[in-house]
Protein backbone atom coordinates (compact mmCIF):
# COMPACT_ATOMS: atom_id res chain seq x y z
CA UNK A 1 0.00 0.00 0.00
CA UNK A 2 1.65 3.39 -1.30
CA UNK A 3 0.59 5.91 0.92
CA UNK A 4 1.37 9.42 1.19
CA UNK A 5 1.48 11.75 4.57
CA UNK A 6 0.61 15.61 3.85
CA UNK A 7 1.13 16.79 7.25
CA UNK A 8 -0.52 20.95 6.55
CA UNK A 9 0.40 22.34 10.46
CA UNK A 10 -0.95 23.34 13.01
CA UNK A 11 -4.42 23.50 13.59
CA UNK A 12 -4.90 26.48 15.96
CA UNK A 13 -1.78 28.05 14.44
CA UNK A 14 -0.97 31.43 16.48
CA UNK A 15 -2.72 29.59 19.27
CA UNK A 16 -0.43 26.88 19.15
CA UNK A 17 2.01 28.71 22.12
CA UNK A 18 -0.66 29.63 24.51
CA UNK A 19 -1.78 25.73 24.66
CA UNK A 20 1.96 25.13 26.35
CA UNK A 21 1.77 28.22 28.49
CA UNK A 22 -1.86 26.38 29.33
CA UNK A 23 0.35 22.53 30.19
CA UNK A 24 3.15 24.16 32.02
CA UNK A 25 0.49 26.15 34.25
CA UNK A 26 -1.75 23.07 34.53
CA UNK A 27 1.83 21.15 35.52
CA UNK A 28 2.75 23.48 37.68
CA UNK A 29 -0.74 23.94 39.69
CA UNK A 30 -0.66 20.36 40.14
CA UNK A 31 1.61 21.58 43.45
CA UNK A 32 -1.30 23.35 45.21
CA UNK A 33 -4.65 21.68 43.13
CA UNK A 34 -5.38 18.65 41.84
CA UNK A 35 -8.18 21.37 39.47
CA UNK A 36 -5.42 22.72 37.71
CA UNK A 37 -4.30 19.37 36.02
CA UNK A 38 -8.22 20.39 34.27
CA UNK A 39 -5.84 23.38 32.37
CA UNK A 40 -3.28 20.88 30.51
CA UNK A 41 -6.40 19.02 28.53
CA UNK A 42 -7.29 22.31 26.62
CA UNK A 43 -3.48 23.23 26.19
CA UNK A 44 -3.02 19.74 24.61
CA UNK A 45 -5.68 20.13 22.25
CA UNK A 46 -4.59 23.64 20.88
CA UNK A 47 -0.63 22.42 20.95
CA UNK A 48 -1.04 19.53 19.41
CA UNK A 49 -4.20 19.37 17.28
CA UNK A 50 -2.96 19.28 13.41
CA UNK A 51 -4.48 18.60 9.96
CA UNK A 52 -3.27 16.43 7.16
CA UNK A 53 -3.90 14.78 4.04
CA UNK A 54 -3.13 10.60 3.68
CA UNK A 55 -3.00 10.19 -0.47
CA UNK A 56 -3.05 6.32 -1.25
CA UNK A 57 -1.82 5.87 -4.15
CA UNK A 58 -2.90 1.87 -5.30
CA UNK A 59 -6.39 2.33 -4.33
CA UNK A 60 -6.96 5.75 -5.84
CA UNK A 61 -8.19 7.32 -2.68
CA UNK A 62 -7.84 10.47 -0.30
CA UNK A 63 -8.68 10.88 3.33
CA UNK A 64 -8.32 14.62 4.90
CA UNK A 65 -7.98 14.06 8.20
CA UNK A 66 -7.97 16.15 12.01
CA UNK A 67 -5.50 15.21 14.20
CA UNK A 68 -7.07 15.50 18.03
CA UNK A 69 -4.21 16.21 20.53
CA UNK A 70 -1.76 14.74 18.00
CA UNK A 71 -2.64 10.99 18.01
CA UNK A 72 -6.62 10.54 17.53
CA UNK A 73 -7.38 10.91 13.89
CA UNK A 74 -10.62 11.67 12.63
CA UNK A 75 -11.56 11.80 8.20
CA UNK A 76 -13.08 9.53 6.02
CA UNK A 77 -11.89 8.13 2.42
CA UNK A 78 -12.93 9.67 -0.49
CA UNK A 79 -12.33 7.78 -3.81
CA UNK A 80 -10.53 9.83 -6.16
CA UNK A 81 -13.22 9.34 -8.72
CA UNK A 82 -15.25 11.86 -7.51
CA UNK A 83 -12.94 14.56 -8.39
CA UNK A 84 -12.37 15.97 -11.77
CA UNK A 85 -8.77 18.18 -11.47
CA UNK A 86 -6.50 20.02 -9.21
CA UNK A 87 -6.03 23.84 -8.44
CA UNK A 88 -3.23 25.57 -7.29
CA UNK A 89 -4.17 28.52 -4.75
CA UNK A 90 -2.39 31.52 -2.78
CA UNK A 91 -3.61 31.91 0.41
CA UNK A 92 -3.32 34.53 2.26
CA UNK A 93 -4.40 33.94 6.50
CA UNK A 94 -3.97 36.80 9.28
CA UNK A 95 -4.40 37.22 12.61
CA UNK A 96 -4.42 40.75 14.79
CA UNK A 97 -3.71 40.46 18.54
CA UNK A 98 -3.56 43.26 20.72
CA UNK A 99 -0.89 43.68 23.93
CA UNK A 100 -1.78 44.84 27.18
CA UNK A 101 -1.05 48.38 25.95
CA UNK A 102 -3.46 47.82 23.18
CA UNK A 103 -0.83 47.79 20.61
CA UNK A 104 -1.91 45.70 17.50
CA UNK A 105 -0.01 43.12 16.55
CA UNK A 106 -0.76 41.38 12.95
CA UNK A 107 0.85 38.27 11.82
CA UNK A 108 0.32 37.49 7.98
CA UNK A 109 0.92 33.93 6.86
CA UNK A 110 1.36 33.11 2.77
CA UNK A 111 1.35 29.76 1.33
CA UNK A 112 0.38 28.15 -1.80
CA UNK A 113 -2.09 25.11 -1.51
CA UNK A 114 -2.70 22.68 -3.61
CA UNK A 115 -6.69 21.93 -3.75
CA UNK A 116 -8.20 18.20 -5.40
CA UNK A 117 -11.57 20.22 -6.75
CA UNK A 118 -14.85 17.89 -7.43
CA UNK A 119 -16.62 18.21 -11.34
CA UNK A 120 -19.15 20.45 -10.22
CA UNK A 121 -16.36 23.18 -8.05
CA UNK A 122 -18.11 22.57 -4.88
CA UNK A 123 -16.02 19.79 -2.77
CA UNK A 124 -12.40 20.67 -2.34
CA UNK A 125 -9.94 18.90 -0.49
CA UNK A 126 -6.53 20.38 0.87
CA UNK A 127 -3.91 17.91 -0.49
CA UNK A 128 -0.92 20.08 0.69
CA UNK A 129 0.80 23.23 1.21
CA UNK A 130 3.63 24.63 -0.24
CA UNK A 131 6.26 27.67 0.02
CA UNK A 132 6.58 28.09 -3.83
CA UNK A 133 4.76 28.28 -6.51
CA UNK A 134 7.16 25.57 -8.64
CA UNK A 135 6.48 23.19 -5.81
CA UNK A 136 2.94 23.05 -6.02
CA UNK A 137 3.62 22.55 -9.59
CA UNK A 138 5.71 19.72 -9.28
CA UNK A 139 3.49 17.96 -6.67
CA UNK A 140 0.56 18.41 -8.86
CA UNK A 141 2.09 17.24 -12.74
CA UNK A 142 2.93 14.01 -10.08
CA UNK A 143 -0.06 13.48 -8.67
CA UNK A 144 -2.03 13.32 -12.05
CA UNK A 145 0.55 10.74 -14.09
CA UNK A 146 -0.28 8.61 -10.66
CA UNK A 147 -4.13 9.17 -9.79
CA UNK A 148 -5.68 10.14 -13.43
CA UNK A 149 -3.71 8.42 -15.50
CA UNK A 150 -3.96 8.69 -19.22
CA UNK A 151 -5.38 5.73 -20.99
CA UNK A 152 -4.92 5.47 -24.58
CA UNK A 153 -6.83 3.16 -26.55
CA UNK A 154 -5.30 0.30 -27.69
CA UNK A 155 -4.51 0.08 -31.97
CA UNK A 156 -6.45 -1.96 -33.89
CA UNK A 157 -5.12 -4.36 -36.18
CA UNK A 158 -6.64 -4.22 -39.44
Amino acid sequence: MALRNNNHGNFFNPVKRLGYVFIACGLIGMAYSLAAVLLTIPGAFMAFTYTGTIIDTEKKRINPYTSHFGFIRTGKWIEVTRFARFKIVKSNRGSSFYSRGGVRFDMNLTDITLLLVSHDGREKVVVNRYSSFEEAQREKDELIEILFPITLPSATIL
